[in-house]
């Protein structure tokens, strides 16, 4: 097939290219500047905007899928930028798949449109989303997932992936800010110790992309649906915390702090980051509510649906990773 993807310049979409490229796959990535690592692919690169439909209906023309992976994940992003890279790219991605006559459209949504106040523990895709969330990040997921659902139909289907937590070595998000604490001293545990949390390593993400793009089209049974997609091992929040640092060569934090007082910490912090000047917080409302709280999914309509099988382990990378840091610094001393 002849795919545009959004986004290929990104974390995921970098990954969705390869796996794309790797089936076989004929992918024109949409990009705000040129990606040496998309040309080293054999990727053919059309220079625009997702927001912007002249570039959308351009690079779409004769296609016969979109997948549509771009995004902003930052929860701290101020609303209206969160709203334009999220939900405005969304609306343009499905203008021009109707107006370009694409039958296929691949939305990457993620796990915490449905994560509100309670536990989570084994959730299917019948859950409704939350009365409010926690940042303008899942929010604005969500309101883009419901659009691209709701577009599904007799010559455009569609379907929106929820992949939990996405994780690998290179990952910027996450590891870094918790790496940077430990090494400071600063880090705290705030979750339960039984609170569990779904990881998905980004080639696993990837993978379900393309079983997605390749069994979707008009009238398929997963057509205008969403389908959750994990490492299949739930982690408990401390465990993940534990096995990260371990990679890095640092110990497990030891010392607490209520999840109350945290969440009373990570608003003010928010607040104060909102100031002319202020820096990014150490805490924030949207991460805490991923380790408050169980928030884990059965992936079991992806096993079915679209014969989705994880085929790499964020647990036993981060195992390998700690076994090559250990290694290095043996030969180091």
């Amino acid at each position: 097939m002849q795919i545009v993807l959004t986004g290929a310049g990104g974390f995921l979409g970098r990954a969705i290219a390869r796996r794309l490229v790797d089936r076989g796959h004929l992918v024109r990535a949409l990009v705000r500047t040129p990606q040496p690592a998309l040309d080293a692919l054999g990727i053919e690169q059309w220079q625009g905007h997702a927001d912007a439909l002249d570039s959308m209906l351009e690079v779409a023309a004769g296609c016969d899928a979109i997948v549509h992976s771009a995004g902003h994940v930052d929860p701290l992003a101020p609303i209206e930028t969160a709203y334009e890279a999220n939900v405005l790219t969304t609306e343009v991605a499905l203008a021009a798949a109707e107006l370009a006559g694409v039958p296929r459209l691949v939305f990457t949504s993620c796990a915490s449109v449905v994560i509100g106040a309670a536990d989570i523990n084994g959730g299917a895709e019948t859950l409704a989303y939350p009365p409010r969330w926690p940042a303008v990040y899942p929010h604005a997921k969500a309101l883009a997932e419901q659009r691209v659902l709701a577009a599904n139909g007799q010559t455009l289907a569609t379907i929106a992936l929820r992949p939990s937590l996405l994780w690998a070595p290179d990952e910027a998000r996450l590891t870094p800010r918790l790496v940077e604490l430990a090494r400071n001293g600063r880090l705290r545990l705030t979750a339960h110790p039984g609170n569990r949390i779904d990881c998905c390593h980004i080639d696993n993400a990837a993978l379900a992309h393309v079983l997605a793009v390749e069994r979707l089209e008009p009238g398929a049974p997963i057509a205008g649906r969403s389908y959750f997609i994990s490492d299949g091992e739930p982690l408990s929040v401390e465990a993940l915390i534990a096995a990260i640092l371990r990679a890095h060569g640092l110990p497990p934090p030891l010392r607490r702090l209520s999840p109350r007082l945290a969440r009373w910490l990570a608003a003010s912090a928010g607040l104060r980051q909102r100031l002319p000047g202020g820096s990014r917080p150490l805490l924030d409302r949207y991460l805490l509510n991923l380790t408050d709280r169980s928030a884990w999914f059965s992936i079991a309509a992806a096993r079915r649906d679209l014969d989705y099988a994880p085929q790499t382990s964020t647990r036993d990378m981060l195992a390998r990773q700690a076994q090559r840091h250990g290694a290095a610094q043996t030969a180091a001393a």
